[in-house]
């Protein structure tokens, strides 16, 4: 016997169609009243602020840690600046260093390396900007020139001598190697182009012209500065030197092989570095 509230339920209404039919399309016809979601005006109301990626924190924080380095090399030199030392000027942690580089070492040779990037980019884009960049004698004033503008790079030709020491000392002998065959190889490509004397030695160059940046270093560190020449008067010398020595006598008309040739060469130096740094970072991990 059905209960009178089944049997109201099942009473027909004024369309003739049961009520409890009726509730049932009427909840079909029309859930969106009840329960559709508008993202739209939830977004608006609920927006949160963006977050940078995570890859460009960490990029900011290496930049701040890597200027603070920078700095400390040319203010205190290699040996007497610790880790705590940069950590305390980047304001961050000393565990955050290590976050990013495995020794003190490592975070120094990726500084020094940063700035002889930035140095060989300045030197380029003056090789490309002077008509006469493509002779030889041209690469070492703009390389002289562009230290100034560069104060890690100028600490060296202010004789901070146990920067150049340190950073040698943390390189690895087959980098050591890369660096000097990219000179002898770009300097063959030099002579074949007439940029330079085709009649000297590829290996006694390379080693007379590394002997004498390197005895820049030591000598400016060893002279009193009334004995040591400026560093215009520096590079005034240099450049006049390296065109008597190493320049033919009529030099190419066209310089843009000797533009292409050394820039190539500084561009190599860079990836020499980056992949010195990527192999030391890949230990780390």
């Amino acid at each position: 016997m059905s209960t009178p509230t089944t049997s109201a339920s099942r009473a027909p209404n004024d369309k003739g169609m049961p009520r409890a039919q009726t509730q049932r399309q009427t909840q079909t016809q029309y859930p969106a009243q009840h329960h559709e979601h508008h993202p739209a005006e939830a977004g608006a109301t609920q927006r949160k602020p963006e977050r940078k990626p995570e890859n460009d924190v960490r990029t900011l924080r290496e930049e701040r840690i890597l200027d603070a380095a920078a700095a400390l090399l040319v203010r205190w030199g290699y040996r007497k600046t610790t880790i705590d030392d940069v950590a305390r000027e980047a304001g961050v942690g000393k565990g955050t260093i290590y976050l990013h580089w495995k020794d003190k070492n490592e975070l120094f040779l990726a500084a020094i390396w940063r700035a002889s990037k930035q140095l060989s980019d300045e030197v380029i884009r003056r090789i490309q900007d002077d008509p006469d960049g493509g002779q030889f004698h041209r690469l070492w004033a703009h390389g002289m020139t562009a230290i100034l503008t560069n104060p890690l790079m100028s600490a060296f030709m202010r004789g901070e001598a146990d920067i150049f020491q340190g950073m040698v000392g943390a390189l690895d002998p087959a980098t050591i190697n890369k660096l000097f065959g990219n000179a002898e190889d770009h300097f063959a490509q030099l002579q074949r182009a007439g940029v330079i004397r085709a009649d000297l030695s590829v290996p006694v160059m390379t080693l007379l012209m590394s002997a004498m940046k390197i005895g820049i270093i030591y000598v400016a560190g060893n002279f009193t500065r009334e004995q040591m020449l400026s560093t215009e008067e520096l590079t005034d010398a240099l450049s006049d030197m390296m065109r008597r020595w190493l320049e033919p006598a009529d030099l190419p008309g066209n310089g843009a092989a000797g533009k292409r040739i050394m820039t190539d060469m500084l561009e190599k130096v860079n990836e020499i570095g980056e992949q010195f740094q990527f192999h030391e970072r890949e230990a780390h991990s």
